[in-house]
């Protein structure tokens, strides 16, 4: 068996220590730049002192361990084959506050650089150099220690044998995972329509590699036909970690839920269910800084024994496992939870995890020495997250709050002057434009600015640690800067810039028009992915945009339910495009009257808007009010207001219970309102997104391909459609009723993509 790490995770895992500092913001776009040119500029001073110095070396060392090859490399800032070896470090720090032993990791690094170094070159002692450059200032400092082979050997060994003590854990869990899966049949006592199919697309893709996207409808079983054919794939060494990616926190359960049924028929597989920080801290207030929680304070000096506590005896990552083990060691619970990620077989998680440049996991992606599976839940879902994900603004608001808050700090005001300036500009040619401008591409000159802010920033961050009012507006603006030039990094072909003025503010966004490309580059970082979803249709549509390429798989699959079970009508005579909306309104609370008081039982009708939604609530109830029990929607409900809501669909009642909502929320997909719970929905047009100035950027983008309409409006309306309609049957035994109320639906550009089992469509008169 072979165990692949590189110098800088091995060195940083094993002798990580001290406290968790909040004020560690990430690597911004200008930090990374400025500390590659802080390299250069030491390389090619030492290559004009010494013409054999070589700037970054590779060096691989591979030792045996028992029955395990474990094997190091990566690559050395600086050498002089046979003299020295130098690992160069850029900062902003003074350099007279640096001492030699200001971190010892980064010491670690050279010394492990030096020892494989020897190793090639059969040398007794070697020179190495650990150098400091100032940023600010452009002023370098050297630090020298001369080391022998057993020193450093000494090192190696023990910086290794700890490491072994995880891998160890991990390799016998593993020898036990996957005997456990090589005997691990399939569930259940027969495969659903379809379901077979799936399960088998899924594991070929699992060994071939490249992608699958699969429209399997309700009822076929998705979660359980790609994660059973994933975990075996697994087993048998074609896949080293699972990623199940999901919208929404409800899916994730059924993730989980899945994974206790394989559980039970004797599959171990360790899965960890990744929980956002707010919601596994621990605290009150989430305050990652040390003089507020101690959790942070010393966190790494504890960590590594609490992950080897957990691998000695745990065999899942739960939260409340987690925050246990937390607890009892005194370590941060969200830190420990991305800790275990490296000791999982599956990971569940939010898209984010793996798909937003801002949040997602690099400890994984920046340096892929495994072989990783995607697995993408409703994946219709990421099309609009990955253009949220990919596109970035800044607006004067947040500018001003953070130049009020920043203004004695010379360093931090003097950038957000001239970004203020550069605002105003805008401002003005925008008032000549008629408040709107679009364009492609990102202004050299504000990139300029933002960076130069990120300097100052740099500065206040190393010399200002004291809270004070208005820190958090900086930093809330750091952060937006630090987005906005991660994103411009990715701008191309499929973005557009605009600007625009709305009141005394202005904002420019760059905005991801068409995500496909840089889908693309996303999905290299896995060997096999599969998108999966009810609703992924047209294919070609979802195809296109996310991503797909030549070779990559595709699968349509029937609905496995009995058709007669789901009766779809239609009353064409309901227009509700914009202009006639309010003409609609006493002819559609007449159809839901009908609908309610044919049988009594739970339904909802959908909306593509709250107003409208509103409207025609105020219609019913004017005429059929306290006929029924109602329930309208309201936005920005809590999870525990969600819940209760749901729970409305299990009361009994005397009366038929009728809940007005909106398409495209939270109870229009993801949710399960299996039996009785849900006998009938409406669906109020035909689920546009709402018109807006993005929406129409789209339009224009696709217009050139002749699909600008139906990609920004169409495709994503019928998706809304299909995954309102589907809440109604959710199980073989279920049985109900869907009522459309639209004229367009008689249109063949709009019925072409229902689905098949609806076809025809039943005439309204004829409900009985």
């Amino acid at each position: 068996m072979e165990i692949k790490i590189s110098v800088r995770n091995l060195i940083e895992f094993v002798h990580r220590y001290g406290d968790i500092i909040s004020s560690s913001m990430g690597s911004s776009p200008s930090r990374m730049e400025e500390g590659t040119r802080a390299h250069v500029k030491i390389q090619k001073q030492r290559q004009k002192e010494d013409a054999s110095y070589e700037k970054e070396r590779y060096f691989k060392y591979s030792v045996q361990k028992e029955d395990m090859m474990f094997i190091v490399d990566g690559r050395a800032d600086g050498i002089v084959p046979r003299s020295y070896i130098e690992e160069i470090k850029s900062t902003y720090m003074p350099l007279e506050e640096l001492t030699e032993e200001y971190n010892f990791l980064h010491w670690a690094q050279v010394m492990f650089y030096g020892f494989m170094h020897m190793e090639e070159e059969e040398l007794e002692e070697i020179l190495l150099l650990l150098t400091y450059h100032n940023l600010e200032t452009e002023i370098s400092r050297t630090f020298e220690r001369r080391y022998t082979i057993q020193e450093l050997k000494t090192f190696v060994d023990q910086t290794i044998e700890e490491y072994l003590k995880f891998v160890r854990e991990d390799i016998h869990w593993k020898e036990e995972r996957n005997r456990s899966l090589k005997s691990l049949g399939f569930p259940f006592s027969r495969y659903r329509e379809g379901q077979r199919d799936l399960a088998v697309d899924v594991y070929r893709t699992m060994r071939q590699g490249g992608k699958l996207f699969a429209k399997a409808p309700t009822g076929i079983g998705k979660t359980i036909s790609t994660l059973f054919p994933a975990v075996k794939a697994l087993g048998e060494g074609e896949a080293d970690k699972i990623f199940y990616l999901t919208a929404k926190g409800t899916l994730k359960t059924v993730a989980e839920e899945t994974m206790s049924i394989l559980e039970k028929k004797g599959g171990q597989v360790k899965f960890l269910t990744l929980t956002s920080k707010e919601k596994i801290c621990i605290n009150d207030e989430v305050n990652c800084h040390p003089d507020h929680c101690e959790m942070a304070k010393g966190h790494y000096d504890r960590v590594n024994d609490c992950i080897l506590a957990i691998l000695k005896k745990e065999k899942r990552y739960t939260k409340e496992m987690i925050v246990a083990y937390a607890k009892e060691y005194r370590v941060c619970p969200f830190e420990l939870s991305l800790d275990l990620a490296y000791f999982s077989d599956l990971i569940i998680g939010d898209y984010n995890y793996v798909f937003d440049p801002r949040v997602y996991l690099k400890r994984f992606f920046l340096d892929v020495k495994e072989n990783y599976i995607f697995l993408v839940d409703e994946a219709h879902n990421l099309v609009d997250r990955a253009r949220d994900m990919y596109s970035a603004e800044l607006t004067k608001e947040l500018l001003m709050e953070a130049k009020k808050a920043a203004d004695k700090y010379s360093y931090l005001k003097r950038p957000l002057k001239k970004i203020n300036e550069k605002f105003i500009d805008m401002r003005k040619a925008l008032e000549e434009r008629g408040g709107k401008h679009t364009y492609f591409g990102v202004s050299d000159d504000l990139v300029f600015l933002l960076k130069d802010f990120l300097q100052g920033f740099e500065i206040f961050q190393k010399e200002v640690q004291e809270e004070f009012e208005g820190r958090e507006k900086i930093v809330d603006f750091f952060f937006a800067v630090n987005t906005f030039l991660n994103i411009s990094e990715l701008y191309d072909e499929g973005y557009v810039t605009y600007e625009e003025t709305y009141g005394t503010n202005v904002r420019i966004k760059l905005f991801c028009v068409d995500p496909r490309d840089v889908l693309v580059e996303v999905f290299k970082r896995a060997k096999a992915s599969v998108l999966f979803s009810a609703t992924l249709s047209p294919m070609n549509y979802y195809f296109d945009v996310l991503g797909g390429e030549e070779g990559d798989f595709r699968r349509t699959l029937r609905s496995p339910f009995d058709k007669e079970k789901l009766r779809v009508f239609l009353d064409a005579a309901v227009d509700t495009r914009f202009s006639k909306r309010e003409d609609s309104y006493t002819a559609i609370a007449e159809n839901l009257e009908r609908m309610a008081s044919k049988k009594k039982g739970n339904y909802i009708a959908f909306f593509p808007s709250y107003k409208y939604m509103r409207d025609v609530y105020e219609a019913y109830e004017e005429k059929y009010g306290g006929t029924h029990e109602v329930y309208i929607q309201e936005p920005s409900l809590t999870e525990k207001e969600r819940e209760d809501v749901l729970g409305l669909f299990y009361q009994e009642r005397e009366k038929s219970f009728l809940a007005f909502m909106v398409l495209g929320g939270i109870f229009s997909e993801g949710i399960d309102l299996q039996g009785e719970a849900l006998v009938g929905a409406s669906v109020v047009s035909v689920g546009y997104p709402q018109v807006s100035y993005e929406r129409d950027l789209i339009k224009e983008y696709f217009s050139k391909e002749n699909c600008g309409f139906e990609y920004a409006y169409i495709y994503p309306g019928i998706n809304r459609i299909l995954q309102a309609a589907g809440r109604v049957i959710r199980s073989e035994e279920d049985e109900g009723m869907v009522l459309l109320m639209d004229l367009r639906y008689n249109w063949a550009q709009y019925k072409k993509l229902l689905p098949e089992e609806w076809l025809p469509l039943l005439p309204w008169a004829e409900f009985k």
